[in-house]
């Protein structure tokens, strides 16, 4: 460890006095042993560095405390700041640690000032990550700080630093603190010259009004900012908890530190103290937390809501079922773990790749409200046209693959009645279910304007195993009947919901993740039942790698990859003979991927796995000509399955996507 300084705790009514010093002013009190790195600048620069070709130097004209900081000036790019290399020894890659810093600037107006992190990855590519930001009014200081950093995994080089994002100010910088996660606290003490701060005519935070700040609050907030709750003026006032005149994700971030007690400041100036005690001219703030435990006995926030508005939340959910793992996965992310969520399905999570699809939304508010950020990665493997039997052939490539810890499927208005839908989708539930990192699996039900829905065969699947189930049929319905929807307030054509229909079932999957959170079967250990629905015979299938495909012959078929979803495809050649493409492989069954159109030239092939043939058409209703999959041979035990496949007819075209094995 580096650069350290002993301190005492000195409890005076005395100031330090700055060039730009308020009637309030703070001080902290830090042992040696509790930090790895601090530095005051009361005897020069600390190892801090200039960054590009900004100018650091030590500065008496302000300071937080001693008599001395670091000035940093002459910036002629936002990069250009002060940086400092961390001791890799003392800071690990992959590790949380708590990070401190006191900064204020003079320009005449609030500034944004950020710390950030520049390090190198696995492939010595130079990277940067945000580890706190704030905006700093003019003359004040301003504390960035952020107690559950995580370091990158693989990083090395490290180096913190200092900016601004915007215009190229002079600024300062004191108090600077690492250590590691949560081991101390450097939150100030709020000393005063003759008297405390009086309670304030607006309770920054206190969005509800009731005159506390605590998780409601937190919810209003997050609901605003979904475009699901409406704030008049005051409750706008109250809610700009970092001062800069607007309502953003800076003052959902600035709130959840409140409550986990990482902040004290909330508002342009004020302190604003649940409990207070004070003792000489010393005033110690006590803040309330959020528990990373199961908050089963806690107030419902939701209850609070427009009751029609709730009414819809509550019909968008079908079943909660067993929500062990849902809740284990919100502590996980809340920890600050990595904590990763997928969405698989068709047109409707694909969403266009648009920021404003339901999956999108549904990760921000996840991430925003239970993660660090950072800690929470997105997978949105919807891909339009296609059915749940293709979901179950492309799962372990597209999300399995990245042990996800939630997984969202959602194929209701694209799978049909007959079996295969049935076995095909029961199967992709039980994969997901079964992997060694047990996910929580939600299904998604959508429904078309004109009501069609394969709920019911759905849902008998999710009874059978016990997870949650939401039903945007159930509640769409529901609100058209009575009048609260209109078609147009989801719908963009028959099947496909606009910007604020995606709101809407981000909305609903929102207020399940709280409502799980909340319930008492969360501590119900998870088991996989071992009866069915209809059949999970196919729950081992997946599209294999040319490489497992034995004494292969491709015949009139020819490699092609121009469907860039899939990987391993060929295409038939016609007036090439016909010849059979061959293969060997293991398992107990065979699935081809293909495409398929309706009123197409697609033609028929002919699959032939140990003397049976079965037939699979390329033209098919309901199909958009895109991805299909259909079962061409099955067997109640793993052997070897030797196959092959002609035209029916030899002048029809026909793409096969790949080959799904069931093993």
């Amino acid at each position: 460890m580096r650069n350290k300084k002993h301190m005492v705790i000195i409890l005076s009514s005395a100031l330090l006095i700055s060039a730009f010093s308020s009637v309030t002013q703070y001080e902290s009190a830090v042992n040696a042993e509790d930090y790895l790195f601090y530095s005051s600048f009361e005897s020069g620069n600390d190892e801090w560095t200039a960054r590009g070709s900004a100018k650091v130097e030590e500065s008496t004209k302000a300071y937080f405390k001693g008599k001395q900081s670091l000035f940093i000036s002459d910036r002629t790019s936002s990069w250009h700041g002060a940086s400092y290399s961390l001791d890799s020894s003392d800071f690990k890659s992959g590790s949380a640690y708590s990070f401190d810093a006191m900064v204020m600037q003079d320009s005449g107006k609030s500034e944004e000032i950020v710390l950030k992190l520049q390090y190198k990855d696995s492939s010595e590519t130079t990277k940067y990550s945000l580890i706190a930001s704030s905006v700093v009014p003019d003359g004040e200081w301003t504390k960035l700080s952020n107690s559950e950093y995580i370091i990158p995994e693989d990083a090395t080089d490290i180096q913190l630093y200092v900016e601004t994002p915007e215009n190229l100010i002079d600024f300062y910088l004191d108090e600077v603190y690492g250590s590691a996660n949560g081991s101390i606290n450097t939150t100030p003490e709020v000393t005063t010259a003759t008297t405390a701060p009086s309670v304030p005519a607006i309770i920054y935070g206190d969005i509800d009004g009731n005159k506390l700040i605590d998780i409601t609050d937190l919810t209003y907030l997050s609901l605003y900012l979904l475009n699901s709750q409406d704030f008049d003026e005051e409750q706008m006032k109250k809610a700009d908890v970092t001062g800069n005149g607007t309502v953003d994700l800076a003052d959902l971030a600035t709130l959840k530190q409140y409550l986990m007690k990482d902040k004290v400041i909330l508002g342009p100036e004020i302190v604003i103290p649940p409990v207070t005690t004070t003792q000489s001219s010393v005033t110690t703030t006590v803040t309330t937390s959020v528990s990373s435990t199961k908050p089963i006995q806690e107030p419902d926030p939701d209850e609070k809501l427009d009751p029609k508005q709730l009414s819809f939340f509550k019909n968008s959910i079908y079943q909660m079922g067993n929500t062990e793992r849902i809740c284990n996965k919100i502590t996980q992310a809340k920890k600050g773990e990595k904590t990763t969520i997928a969405f698989i399905g068709g047109s409707i999570t694909e969403g266009n790749g648009l920021e404003t699809c339901y999956a999108k939304r549904s990760y921000n508010y996840f991430a925003s409200t239970y993660g660090t950020g950072s800690n929470v990665k997105y997978i949105n493997a919807g891909l339009s046209g296609t059915s749940s039997v293709v979901g179950l052939m492309r799962a372990q490539k597209d999300i399995l693959d990245a042990k996800p810890d939630v997984i969202f499927i959602e194929f209701s208005v694209n799978d049909h009645p007959e079996d295969i839908y049935k076995k095909g989708f029961e199967a992709l539930v039980k994969k997901c279910l079964s992997q060694d990192n047990d996910p929580a699996v939600v299904i998604i039900i959508t429904r078309a304007k004109g009501g069609y829905s394969m709920q019911t065969q759905m849902a008998a699947v999710g009874k059978n195993y016990n997870i949650p189930v939401i039903s945007m049929d159930n509640a769409l319905t529901q609100a058209f009947k009575t009048g609260y929807l209109q078609p147009g307030d989801y719908y963009s054509d028959e099947y496909h919901p606009h910007p604020s229909g995606c709101a809407l079932i981000s909305d609903c999957i929102s207020y399940f993740f709280r409502q799980a959170y909340r319930t008492k079967d969360s501590t119900t250990p998870y088991v996989i039942p071992s009866t069915s629905a209809y059949g999970s015979e196919y729950s081992t299938a997946s599209i294999i790698p040319v490489s497992e495909l034995e004494k292969l012959e491709t015949g009139s078929f020819s490699n092609d990859s121009s469907y860039s979803r899939f990987a391993y495809g060929w295409k038939y050649n016609k007036n090439s003979g016909n010849k059979p493409m061959t293969f060997s492989t293991t398992g107990k069954g065979i699935f081809m991927v293909f495409k398929s159109n309706q009123n197409s030239s697609l033609g028929v092939l002919n699959v032939t796995v140990n003397g049976k043939t079965a037939s699979i058409s390329g033209n098919r209703n309901y199909a958009w000509g895109g991805a299909d999959a259909d079962i061409a041979y099955i067997q109640n035990e793993t052997g070897t399955l030797n196959v092959s496949m002609s035209m029916k007819d030899a002048n029809s075209d026909f793409n096969i996507y790949g080959i799904g094995v069931v093993k």
